[in-house]
């Protein structure tokens, strides 16, 4: 597997990054334009997804059935998504909940901040697991 310049990962990216990009990259294909700003759940596990866009965050956190704090809510946003990019995602959301960060919290104003470059989402990472005021938020 060939990785993107700035990749972290050294080894096979994970079954579930895989299945997040193409998630991801069906849905901004498939719907276009009318994907922006749309978002989807991805469970934690192992990646998979309901194959439903919602309009907002919220939604899509209210059709996870009382399970949402096992999954991550993806945005589309007009780029694609790689699966390096998809696994630095993924791993980020499992630090951030594993550190006790909910992510499902709709209606909070507290969000992790999107990615801007590869190297802002990996320095991110590393301040989920370093940082001990972030259980705390």
């Amino acid at each position: 597997m060939i990785h993107q310049r700035g990749c972290p990962q050294t080894s096979e990216h994970s079954d579930a990054a895989k299945k997040v990009a193409d998630t991801y990259n069906l849905h901004r294909v498939a719907q276009g334009y009318d994907a922006i700003g749309c978002w989807f759940a991805a469970a934690l596990e192992d990646g998979s997804s309901d194959g439903t866009l919602y309009d907002s965050k919220p939604q899509a956190i209210k059709h996870q059935k009382n399970n949402e704090e096992y999954y991550t809510y993806i945005q589309i946003v007009p780029s694609s998504m790689t699966i390096c990019d998809a696994e630095i995602m993924i791993n980020v959301a499992r630090r951030a909940y594993s550190n006790g960060m909910r992510l499902s919290d709709g209606d909070s104003r507290r969000e992790l901040i999107k990615r801007l470059t590869r190297e802002d989402q990996v320095a991110m990472s590393r301040g989920i697991i370093t940082n001990p005021k972030i259980g705390r938020l």
